[in-house]
């Protein structure tokens, strides 16, 4: 963002509630009980009203041990509750978004889990995923140094 690659307009943040709507956008209503993504940075951006136009949750970690499956579980549980599902009515869940935010996850891969079949099928779940580490990772998985490349694909 500093050398201009990232537009002015989108931001970036650890704090989600800094941004508008945060709990409408983070919470998952289960029953009594609320549900929240595991958030490292949010990236965002705003129309000309200060609305919120789009948004991205970006899980970092350095291994996928638990990791990985604790973004992607919450990921399944907003695909569920944006859904007309038998589900969300048995387990009483709601979720009204003002928009629905991309999730995204990043790893450096420093144990080398990428190469377990379990651990590679977590990333199917995203919307996109991305690694620090120069391997051969296949079209899902792409190199960290693509993340601003994603952000502008998916941010005009």
């Amino acid at each position: 963002k500093e050398q201009g690659s990232i537009n002015q307009n989108i931001f970036i943040t650890s704090k989600i509630s800094s941004i508008p709507q945060w709990q409408d956008l983070f919470l998952i209503k289960v029953g009594e009980e609320t549900q929240k993504p595991d958030v490292d940075l949010v990236i965002y951006k705003l129309d000309s009203a200060n609305s919120l136009q789009k948004c991205l949750i970006l899980s970092l970690k350095t291994s996928l041990r638990e990791r990985a499956g604790q973004t992607y579980k919450w990921k399944l549980l907003m695909e569920i509750a944006n859904a007309e599902s038998s589900i969300k009515e048995k387990y009483d869940i709601s979720y009204n978004p003002p928009i629905l935010p991309l999730v995204c996850f990043a790893t450096v891969n420093f144990y080398n889990e990428i190469n377990n079949p379990q651990h590679r099928g977590m990333f199917k779940f995203f919307d996109c995923a991305f690694i620090g580490k120069n391997i051969q990772t296949g079209d899902f998985i792409k190199p960290l140094s693509h993340l601003i490349d994603y952000i502008s694909e998916n941010f005009q």
